[in-house]
């Protein structure tokens, strides 16, 4: 699985201590056989990993050759640690348990021989992402060999044991005519422990709408199966990149009336508002009266990076809802003044990687992957 990118990479300072001898030889051989101590040098490239809501890995270079260290874990902003550290001798070294909704920094040194000390490497910061109050009611680490029908249908808009389908869909492997990826049971699997949802650039025929396609696409959704009534989810993934890209996270009713609809994140290689944005929105009304209120991440791929691992978070309350991204908030809306339309009901998960019809195809590389490390749903127990 890929690894985050380091959040911070700590620099550090040798010292050099330069020792000014005597032109005479004599002198020399007074330190035969005498070796000098050793300088214990800090370790380096410090970097953090959020895993989950309250798990992080902690990992760093060694500089000495050692496999001891002291570390310190402590509130964001308190400076130099003023007590020795906690010893490990694991690295990476995997942190759990972590408060919600808290910003930490992590400091690491070397115990080099004869129990020797390098100074402080550090800090680097990281912020916990679950808010405070919440109790996870429901996961998918997607640990296992396939894709757990019990809580998800793939390769179909239609949900196979009640008949209902995403409602407006054109068929029930193309949601309209504006994505061009037929969707494909085959293009939805797990592999290294991730949900994929896969776009292949390919001829196919379809049958439903019947028609030949030059794309298809990956799609997942928990209809009728997982659903919730405002909470907070959290997703760790990556994300293609590419101007013909249209991959998204989405909450859609259960009443299988649109809207509501929630954006959660939603990428565009290429759009009306920019080039790599990544779209927040809320859709409330019906499709003759929609009402928008949209919000989006410019330069996104520039600044993230779309195919690194990183943790999107969506809050849905009676008061507000909040997107962010490894835990810093991107988009804050408030329900207040909202047409009275502020969503109040059962709505269900959609991850979809597809194909945008109108855009160019330029930068995009085939095949592209949406890839899901896992999903947690908690509910608010205030």
């Amino acid at each position: 699985m890929k690894r985050l990118k380091p959040f911070l990479l700590i620099s550090f300072t040798v010292a050099v201590f330069i020792c000014c001898g005597s032109s005479d030889s004599s002198s020399d051989n007074d330190n035969d056989g005498v070796t000098p101590p050793q300088q214990c040098l800090a370790p380096t490239a410090l970097s953090v990993t959020l895993l989950n809501g309250n798990t992080v890995a902690l990992e760093w270079g060694a500089m000495n050759g050692e496999t001891q260290w002291k570390y310190v874990l402590q509130s964001q902003g308190m400076g130099d640690p003023t007590t020795e550290g906690e010893d490990t001798t694991t690295n990476p070294l995997t942190l759990t348990d972590l408060n919600p909704s808290s910003s930490y920094e992590f400091y690491i040194r070397a115990v080099c021989a004869d129990n020797n000390l390098s100074p402080w490497a550090g800090p680097v910061s990281f912020t916990t992402t679950v808010p405070e109050g919440y109790v996870k009611v429901w996961e998918d680490h997607f640990d296992g060999p396939t894709i757990n029908t019990n809580y998800w249908t793939v390769g179909t808009l239609r949900d196979p044991e009640s008949g209902d389908i995403i409602p407006g869909a054109d068929g029930d492997f193309l949601l309209k005519d504006k994505y061009s990826g037929y969707v494909t049971e085959e293009d939805s699997y797990i592999e290294d422990g991730a949900l994929v949802l896969r776009n292949q650039k390919r001829a196919y025929e379809g049958t439903d709408p019947a028609g030949s396609y030059d794309y298809t696409s990956g799609w997942a959704m928990t209809m009728h199966k997982v659903y919730l009534n405002k909470g907070y989810i959290e997703m760790r993934a990556q994300f293609p990149s590419g101007d013909k890209v249209w991959p998204a996270l989405w909450l859609i009713a259960e009443d299988l009336v649109w809207g509501p609809e929630w954006d959660m994140f939603e990428y565009f290689g290429q759009n009306v508002e920019g080039d790599d944005v990544m779209a927040m929105h809320l859709f409330v009304g019906e499709w003759d009266s929609p009402r928008w209120s949209t919000g989006f991440i410019f330069n996104f791929d520039q600044e993230y990076d779309c195919e690194a691992w990183h943790i999107y978070g969506f809050e849905w309350t009676e008061e507000k809802a909040v997107w962010s991204v490894d835990g810093v908030v991107k988009r804050e809306l408030s329900s207040d003044g909202f047409w009275a339309r502020w969503p109040n009901e059962d709505m269900y998960l959609v991850f979809n990687n597809e194909v945008q019809t109108y855009a160019t195809d330029q930068t995009t590389e085939w095949p592209n992957y949406l890839k899901i490390d896992y999903v947690e749903i908690y509910s608010n127990q205030d």
